[in-house]
């Protein structure tokens, strides 16, 4: 093949794996999740959550904050870097620091939801809920190690009122996203494992389509009688604005999707990471930890080597660890943590997503 025949190949996977992609489901469930990340940036009190990282707060609430607020910063590995370092230098405690450094890029509400329209719920729900786990896990041992040696560092100084979680009544935010959840659940539902919201009405058109308009209508209402105009515009911009940085790389994802498609040879796949084996997973987990994926760009990779006979357990192994690890985020943060620090967060990270890969083919294989 000459070159012009290898550049035609190559543009043709590309435009066919996007096509393919970019399926009416998958763009309902993308464009939900920005709504839902946009929403989550403009009406969580970000100061209140981070105000919880210093050494004097009970540890089962700054791991626990540390966990789940992951879901508020819709950022990758290299992105969440600055806060990790800031809130280190102001005196943070290293265990809900490196619980947050692995949390935040592999449950924030893009991937997950993201994660669950490609793969389906039981791979996006294990992925979240492996995430959470080992970044206490990651935390506490991070902690154990060396948290002695920080002992003369102060809590994190945050000054002043930091307020409440929400600037709103409660129950409205509450009602707010639990809505728009409800949309993201419906429009990612597999027919595997929901049927009934897979039934054929009309042309293509689905009972979860019909269901997922309705809820939609819903959310207008509530927000037009309970919002501000300039709160809804607040939303609809971050919502924008996060749309137009992460989409991009989205479709960078995919086109290099597509190219491994087209020019690496399946029997390599199968043969390195198919199956089950720990080795498989290993690998995986490796070379997820050491290259560098932007939110998002990890799924539609991971669904092409799939096709390609990658393992369920394998699968999983480099969506946990390719999202939370790369060669810069380990640079950087032995700057930050040290050496020895980042090698051991490095460890953890590789071991505890190679067992994730293992459990997960004995699960779903």
């Amino acid at each position: 093949m000459d070159l012009m025949g290898i550049l035609t190949h190559a543009l043709d996977a590309i435009i066919t794996t996007t096509l393919d992609y970019l399926s009416i489901n998958r763009v309902i469930a993308i464009t939900l999740s920005f709504l839902m990340a946009g929403g989550i940036s403009v009406l969580i009190n970000k100061r209140f959550i981070l105000k919880y990282f210093g050494p004097n707060t009970p540890k089962r609430i700054s791991y626990l904050i540390a966990a789940i607020s992951g879901c508020v910063l819709a950022v990758c590995s290299c992105t969440i870097l600055p806060l990790i370092s800031s809130l280190y230098k102001r005196g943070g405690s290293i265990g809900p620091i490196t619980t947050l450094l692995f949390s935040a890029p592999a449950i924030n509400v893009l991937a997950v939801f993201y994660s669950a329209a490609v793969f389906g719920w039981d791979i996006g729900f294990l992925r979240a809920l492996y995430a959470i786990a080992f970044s206490v896990i990651i935390g506490l041992t991070m902690e154990f190690l060396f948290e002695r040696e920080d002992k003369e560092k102060k809590g994190v100084s945050i000054k002043g009122d930091v307020g409440n979680i929400t600037f709103r009544p409660w129950y409205q935010t509450i009602i707010f996203f639990l809505i728009q959840l409800l949309m993201l659940i419906t429009i990612t539902a597999s027919p595997k494992f929901v049927p009934s919201l897979n039934i054929p009405v009309y042309d293509g058109i689905l009972t979860k389509h019909i269901i997922t308009a309705i809820l939609l209508i819903i959310l207008v209402v509530v927000v037009t009688r309970w919002y501000k105009p300039e709160e809804i515009k607040a939303w609809l911009l971050e919502s924008y604005i996060l749309a137009k940085m992460l989409f991009p790389l989205l479709i960078v994802g995919v086109s290099i999707a597509g190219l491994i498609s087209a020019f690496l040879p399946p029997q390599y796949i199968s043969g390195y990471v198919g199956g089950n084996a720990i080795f498989s997973n290993f690998i995986a987990s490796l070379v997820g930890a050491l290259m560098y994926f932007a939110t998002l760009t990890e799924v539609p990779i991971v669904k092409t080597l799939m096709d390609l006979g990658m393992g369920v357990g394998p699968a999983m192994a480099l969506l946990l660890a390719g999202p939370s690890l790369s060669i810069p985020t380990v640079l950087t943060i032995s700057k930050v943590f040290g050496g020895a620090r980042a090698i051991t967060y490095l460890g953890l990270a590789v071991i505890l997503s190679t067992f994730a890969g293992y459990v997960t083919g004995i699960l779903l294989g």
